[in-house]
């Protein structure tokens, strides 16, 4: 797969900016009003943002909570999503933050989740609240049935694509794409499907402005400590635990060591392979990018795009394919966005 390099300036502007009423019966065209848009989009569970400025109000019109909100960029559909703050200054402009569907997700509920892989879990979430979506993947292991009490749907989401991952190493993610909220895979640990693979090379010379690189061992366990608590036949708690570990991650970073409750429906081979699971998840060293570049059009959280920057090479990062987590916009002239990346 060839790496193609984008180095080009793109002079581009919104070229449609509708603020209506939630079926659009009302609308204003405030394209020649608004200012200082900046859309952000994140994996962590998060809805996506738009903020913006009006810079008066024209006559007859002034945005209110629960309009929507329809912003297209250099002809791109890029948001969709529905007022969720409003601020009047006195100078009469207007400080705007909409929110995309993803927003709704953050509505609790009770769900009896029948066994289940996650794909069948976020399909139920969308029908249950009528959100239009889409399956970008497939997810094929089944989760336990569990029950998910007062929880938000995107905890629920987050509780299976969590569990998925650590049993197959598949990440999962959801995505609102103009209105539309996509089922995405934004990692996988074989040779299956990833959801939004690109060939964008941000780096020397194409579209980097700058970066800072670091890394952490914070959130990083080498011993993996498992206990099951039952009871035998004369009511006393019997304790069943299950260790993994990696001799050579103690020896580098000495020994980090977390417990955890296992599932007492697990039986002594089961708990060992998810004490197994566990290891492999927690001992990694944290490592985090975040670039300044010029905008691209295909960049969001979600999307695999590659980075070549030679002083990155010279610690030993050469060019290599990395994940946005959380992507900004800013659209003016000078169409920026700023990148916080994981490098696998």
């Amino acid at each position: 797969m060839g790496l193609g390099f984008f180095s080009e300036v793109k002079i581009m502007a919104v070229t449609y900016f509708i603020i209506g009423n939630r079926d659009f019966t009302k609308r204003w065209d405030v394209r020649d009003i608004v200012t200082d848009i900046k859309w952000t989009t994140d994996l962590s569970f998060s809805a996506g943002e738009l903020q913006f400025t009006l810079l008066e109000v024209n006559e007859g019109f002034f945005p209110a909570n629960g309009d929507a909100v329809s912003f297209h960029w250099d002809s791109n559909e890029t948001f969709f999503g529905y007022i969720f703050s409003i601020k009047y200054n006195s100078d009469q402009t207007i400080d705007v933050v909409a929110y995309d569907r993803l927003r709704y997700l953050k509505n609790q509920d009770t769900i009896v989740w029948p066994v289940g892989n996650a794909l069948q879990r976020f399909n139920s979430i969308m029908n249950r609240t009528n959100t239009p979506h889409d399956n970008l993947a497939v997810a094929t292991v089944n989760l336990p049935a569990e029950v998910s009490d007062g929880k938000t749907y995107f905890d629920m989401l987050k509780s299976a694509f969590e569990a998925t991952e650590t049993m197959t190493g598949n990440r999962y993610a959801v995505r609102d794409q103009y209105g539309q909220v996509q089922f995405i895979r934004v990692r996988t640990n074989d040779d299956a499907y990833i959801s939004d693979r690109t060939n964008v090379v941000i780096g020397d010379g194409s579209l980097m402005i700058d970066f800072t690189f670091g890394s952490s061992i914070d959130e990083l366990y080498n011993v993996v400590k498992l206990i099951k608590e039952t009871e035998d036949e004369q009511k006393r708690t019997v304790y069943t635990t299950k260790t993994s570990n990696s001799e050579s991650s103690q020896r580098r970073y000495g020994t980090l060591q977390v417990v955890e409750k296992a599932d007492d429906k697990l039986n002594d081979s089961q708990i060992q392979n998810r004490a197994n699971q566990l290891l492999r998840q927690y001992n990694k060293e944290k490592i985090n990018l975040t670039l300044n570049a010029i905008g691209h059009d295909v960049i969001r959280a979600g999307t695999r795009f590659y980075i070549s920057i030679q002083d990155l090479r010279d610690i030993g990062i050469g060019t290599r394919e990395v994940l946005a987590t959380k992507v900004t916009h800013n659209f003016s002239h000078d169409w920026t966005m700023t990148i916080d990346a994981e490098i696998d």
